[in-house]
């Protein structure tokens, strides 16, 4: 009888400490100060091109969504970080514990406009998920944790199925979790 191999083609990721994860509350915290920022973001321009300019037009559209494309994508993946996660004290790793590319950062700030399910459900995900991470967070093999925090294992990534609202979905996660030495 042939011997069954494990799939091992997404590779290994870290885990943390459960208490390193960010949850439920501390990620209010978090959308409440970058939504604030945001839209100081969109009245500082506004204010400026107005004076400046005078009407609104497609290029004030496209500066707009730069600026807060700046403040949401590039920061979060910088030592500043945003005002929240510098409040809450958040830092996001991918599931090898690396800094997150641009391109999957986009695509989870798009996923609150153009995702499956909604803010409620992603936040409620999270609040029922182990390792307490978003549906988004899922979606782009990524984790919120301390700043401070620090892996403490290394296990290999396997696809967890979620049924939700009628969708299925295959969510990458660290599983095989073992202490490192």
């Amino acid at each position: 009888m042939p011997q069954k191999t494990r799939d091992r083609s997404l590779g290994d990721g870290v885990f943390f400490a459960e208490d390193d994860y960010i949850g439920f509350s501390p990620r209010i915290v978090i959308l409440i100060a970058d939504l604030l920022c945001v839209v100081a973001i969109f009245c500082l321009v506004a204010f400026a091109w107005f004076n400046v300019i005078g009407d609104y037009n497609l290029v004030f559209a496209a500066i707009v969504i730069a600026s807060i494309w700046l403040y949401l994508v590039p920061l979060k993946r910088s030592s500043f970080r945003t005002l929240g996660y510098r409040l809450v004290g958040a830092r996001l790793v991918t599931l090898r514990g690396t800094t997150p590319s641009l391109l999957m950062l986009t695509f989870r700030e798009l996923m609150w406009l153009f995702g499956p399910l909604g803010l409620g459900i992603d936040l409620i995900f999270c609040g029922i998920d182990s390792d307490r991470q978003t549906l988004r967070d899922r979606f782009t093999n990524m984790c919120l944790v301390k700043n401070s925090a620090q892996p403490i294992g290394r296990g290999e990534i396997h696809l967890a199925y979620v049924n939700t609202f009628g969708y299925t979905f295959a969510l990458p996660r660290v599983t095989g979790r073992q202490a490192s030495p």
